[in-house]
């Protein structure tokens, strides 16, 4: 299978979980990927008129952390290649504001390919992927597209899903994520497969991905790592050589 289908295999796993993409993430790391965001916005420090890009931005929980945690920024542009994705990130946007929960109108949303994105070269402070980086076709290109937008020592912020070191901890873990998991995720959707295609996406990403030597690779250094709950995710922040 060529890039091109797999990217669009992908972009249906998505589309058809949508609905329940915010709960899926809930799911799979037990309620405190909310916390993870907010320690995401502490970790790369966003400073008022600054410009971030939240890529592969799903329903638009990080872009909105991002633009709470620091209101005095420049703007904050959400980017998935989901419609329905990008249509629910405006929907909560605007749920949020009229309920009086986010005041910040430099909050945007696009349809685009991560991959080659539209924006000029330097066009970003901050870029950030939470949860996308391992969907990605090409992680090589997406890293170096994260890379051409940033500004000069610009920081790439990543928040994606892993294993926990502990054996103990492990076993438990993936227990939970091999067998409950894909049965109440598919359960609440309907789509068994798209949960056991998030499921297989994390194994994978563990056993065969170094992001520190991706990043490398792309040109980013000064790599600060920060595992979450027991490793169940990390951050990794680093700036544009």
């Amino acid at each position: 299978m060529g890039d091109r289908e797999r990217s669009n295999d992908i972009r249906r796993v998505f589309s058809e979980i949508a609905g329940s993409y915010d709960l899926t993430n809930h799911l799979m790391s037990f309620g405190t990927d909310i916390g993870w965001r907010r320690r995401a916005a502490e970790a790369v420090m966003l400073q008022p008129g600054q410009e971030v890009l939240d890529m592969c931005c799903g329903t638009g929980d990080v872009a909105i952390t991002f633009a709470k945690a620091q209101p005095g920024l420049k703007r904050v542009v959400g980017c998935d290649f989901s419609k329905t994705m990008v249509e629910l990130a405006m929907q909560k946007q605007a749920k949020l504001a009229k309920e009086g929960e986010l005041d910040f109108e430099n909050l945007q949303w696009c349809q685009g390919d991560c991959l080659a994105t539209e924006f000029a070269d330097s066009s970003f402070d901050v870029v950030s992927c939470a949860f996308g980086l391992r969907n990605m076709v090409d992680l090589s290109a997406g890293l170096k597209e994260m890379h051409r937008v940033l500004k000069p020592n610009g920081r790439v912020c990543i928040l994606e899903f892993s294993l926990p070191a502990n054996i103990l901890v492990r076993w438990g873990y993936l227990l939970y994520f091999n067998f409950v998991l894909p049965l109440v995720g598919g359960a609440i959707s309907g789509k068994f497969s798209a949960y056991r295609y998030l499921v297989t996406s994390v194994r994978k990403w563990d056993r065969e991905v170094d992001l520190t030597g991706a990043l490398e690779q792309a040109g980013f250094g000064e790599i600060n790592i920060t595992p979450l709950t027991l490793g169940i995710a990390k951050i990794h922040i680093a700036h544009k050589r």
